[in-house]
């Protein structure tokens, strides 16, 4: 390892921390999201203080940032190495998860760094590893978003058929078993951070998005 390496490691993150849903909602409304609803910095969060297209353009800014923390790898290096843009890509959820643009000291003295979830973030830093990834990650997710209405369960989903994706990927040589680590590395903090809504979820109170399909009679009738 170089200099090079840990000056885009740290760039991937620093990319990664950008607070997208942050800067949208406050120029559009004069609010701090973190102290609204979730008070994460996503599209749900975004969607229900600024309005559904609003969430859906943090969205995509998220998934952008992730895969443009893989693909500046070779900004410092000429050719960067699987294992060089896997690492990438993991600074680059973490710092969308916990961002060192969003730090607050609370009442205890402890300095916390505020964020996302992080799910769009692993995405885009996903596809930007390997193309093929798309193969396996949309439909599924989609439904699954669509059908429950749940975005922590959607979001917990992603580097699960990511990680399957990669799995087939490398067994066939189409791409690095290095990408196999990137999945398991970014569920784990995607699971972290999503720790609040799976309480929410046991005891029932989870918020469901209006973006789904109401399937069931009971959603049709709280409609």
């Amino acid at each position: 390892m170089t200099i090079s390496h840990f000056l885009y490691w740290i760039a991937a993150y620093l990319v990664g921390a950008i607070p997208f849903g942050w800067i949208i909602v406050k120029i559009l409304k004069n609010k701090d999201i973190r102290y609204i609803a979730s008070g994460r910095m996503g599209m749900s969060n975004v969607m229900r203080v600024a309005g559904t297209f609003w969430g859906i353009v943090t969205a995509v800014l998220d998934v952008l940032k992730g895969s443009a923390a893989v693909h500046m790898a070779s900004l410092f290096v000429p050719e960067p190495q699987p294992w060089m843009t896997s690492i990438g890509g993991i600074l680059a959820v973490l710092g969308h998860i916990y961002s060192i643009f969003l730090v607050e000291k609370r009442r205890d003295g402890r300095y916390y760094f505020r964020g996302g979830a992080g799910g769009l973030t692993s995405a885009g830093a996903a596809v930007a590893l390997w193309k093929g990834f798309w193969i396996a990650m949309p439909l599924p997710c989609l439904l699954i978003y669509l059908f429950t209405g749940y975005a922590s369960v959607t979001v917990a989903c992603f580097n699960i058929f990511g990680f399957i994706g990669f799995f087939v990927g490398a067994l066939l040589g189409k791409c690095s078993w290095w990408y196999l680590l990137y999945a398991v590395c970014a569920e784990i903090l995607v699971l972290d951070s999503l720790r609040p809504n799976f309480k929410r979820l046991r005891r029932g109170d989870e918020r469901k998005s209006s973006l789904r399909i109401r399937w069931r009679k009971e959603d049709r009738e709280n409609k």
